[in-house]
């Protein structure tokens, strides 16, 4: 199964070729996540960009089960930004992927040497 951070989907929204390969996860027949914290990404950029955010907003709400930053999430992302050097946004998305047991779909470099990571 596969989680899909703010990078995913904004490739996806945009349509483009990296986009494609996360289409077929949307798409597809299994169970889709996406860590909670994406949420305010997304939302954050589109607002950026002065874009209306709530059909984006909706559409991962309706097609991906959206993972909580519960009290086990935020204490293990702690340990996770340590060991792997990552900014406290990008350990919640990847310690909420790897808690699940998913693969974390992005094209976010920062995760690129991580176990359980597809770069699209």
């Amino acid at each position: 199964m596969k989680a899909l951070d703010s990078f995913a989907w904004i490739e996806y929204f945009t349509g483009s070729k990296r986009g494609s390969k996360v289409k077929k996860y949307i798409d597809g027949e299994g169970p889709i996540y996406t860590p909670s914290i994406c949420l305010t990404e997304i939302k954050s950029r589109y607002l950026r960009d002065k874009k209306n955010p709530t059909n984006r907003i909706n559409l991962i709400l309706d097609r991906s089960l959206i993972i909580p930053i519960e009290q086990n999430v935020a204490l293990a992302a702690a340990d996770i930004k340590q060991k792997h050097k990552l900014h406290t946004i990008d350990a919640i998305i990847y310690t909420s992927s790897q808690l699940k047991k998913l693969t974390l779909v992005t094209g976010d470099q920062h995760f690129k040497d991580l176990p359980n990571v597809e770069i699209i």
